[in-house]
């Protein structure tokens, strides 16, 4: 009887270890982004209004900036954490509230990144920012 138990134990633990293998295989790996933007120059000039949003370079894949309300400016990594040996890039849908991943047809908020249609289970890599009204800082 222990030994079933030990057995069920063992085969338990090495089906589980393989199902946390899986987990990290489709994140966007980390990389270090240190921007600041002053709203005030003209290329800038879609995120002074709410739901704007511009491309930047940086990230990963490259940065998406979008307008969530009038203090919130989110930033994303434009990397689909969908297949990522695949280096789909997500772009933004022109509902401008939605952003779209081309290789899998996945689609996610640009309010806080989350999944709204799958196969991708994994939101957007969001980096940390802070906004004062003028100036913009991205960080992670």
């Amino acid at each position: 009887m222990n030994r079933i138990r030990v057995v069920t134990i063992i085969i338990c633990a090495v089906l589980l270890s393989e199902c946390r293998n899986g987990v990290d295989e489709h994140t966007v790996p980390n990389t270090r982004v240190n921007i600041d933007i002053d709203l005030n120059l003209a290329q800038y000039n879609d995120l002074n209004f709410i739901g704007g949003w511009i491309y930047l370079n940086g990230g990963y894949n490259g940065i998406i900036a979008h307008r969530s309300t009038i203090d919130v400016i989110a930033a994303y990594d434009r990397q689909a954490p969908f297949m990522v040996a695949d280096h789909c890039r997500i772009r933004v849908d022109s509902n401008n509230v939605t952003c779209t991943d081309d290789c899998s047809d996945s689609e996610w908020l640009l309010f806080d990144g989350q999944v709204v249609r799958g196969p991708a289970v994994y939101p957007l890599r969001q980096y940390k920012t802070t906004f004062d009204g003028l100036r913009l800082s991205i960080r992670n």
